[in-house]
């Protein structure tokens, strides 16, 4: 009997080429999931990294600033920082409420009333809902895609954990009618599971570490917007207590 002479060679994609045709089946699966994930994560990024270079640009004018009606036309010109969106939409309610004739402004009944400062005051509410909205839109757009993430980082395991009782169930039906059974009947079996368990935990553990990282960081956005609508509301009041002196 010739001794046994080990394949010479042993590359990933060798491997890959000697799969059964449901191993890569399944490897075609994971792989579609990883490029979709890769170009999430990639995406994701530049997104984030831009946010947060937009968003302290900006926060240092907006520190400085005199009123928030006065930093208008300042935000309009960063659309990509979320303060600046939180800004303007705060802006364009304000106008909706004051755009009305200063002296004289129809309410509830048929006579106009003056418009006070306890009129504005008590329409700030309106401001509110417009940054929460607005805050709302953007944490969704964050949000975009990371339930992708979520869902290939929890499935890719099992989707491998599926090639590897395939290829353990094929590797025992081929050898039960034999008398003898070697390492070499039930190696590629054996193998098709190794390799596919390996596929799925390679695609799944950067999926799940992303989507980790990545809603930490929407949680940290969400939390700054939630702080920048306080500091703007409060501009507001201050516009709605000089509104009588205009």
């Amino acid at each position: 009997m010739e001794p046994f002479v080990p394949p010479t060679s042993s590359s990933f994609f060798s491997m890959i080429w000697a799969l059964s045709v449901f191993a890569k089946i399944i490897i075609l699966i994971l792989l579609t999931f990883s490029v979709v994930c890769w170009a999430i994560i990639f995406n994701k990024f530049r997104l984030f990294r831009r946010a947060r270079k937009n968003n302290r640009f900006v926060y240092e004018m907006f520190k400085s600033r005199t009123s928030v009606l006065d930093f208008y036309a300042i935000a309009n010109e960063y659309p990509n920082s979320h303060l600046s969106k939180l800004v303007v939409a705060g802006n364009e309610e304000w106008q909706k409420i004051t755009s009305h004739n200063p002296s004289t402004i129809p309410l509830s009944g048929s006579n106009p009333v003056s418009v006070k400062s306890e009129t504005i005051m008590a329409l700030l509410p309106n401001i509110n809902e417009a940054l929460n909205r607005t805050a709302s839109l953007e944490v969704e757009h964050l949000e975009k895609s990371l339930s992708f993430l979520a869902t290939t980082g929890s499935v890719s395991p099992f989707i491998g954990l599926l090639g590897t009782v395939w290829g353990i169930i094929e590797a025992f039906v081929g050898i039960r009618h034999m008398p003898v059974v070697t390492l070499q009947i039930i190696a590629p079996g054996i193998s098709d599971a190794l390799v596919v368990t390996a596929a799925g935990l390679l695609v799944a553990v950067p999926a799940v570490v992303a989507f980790n990282y990545y809603l930490g960081q929407v949680r940290k956005f969400s939390a700054e917007m939630d702080r920048w609508s306080q500091e703007i509301i409060s501009d507001f009041r201050k516009a709605a207590v000089k509104f009588d002196n205009n």
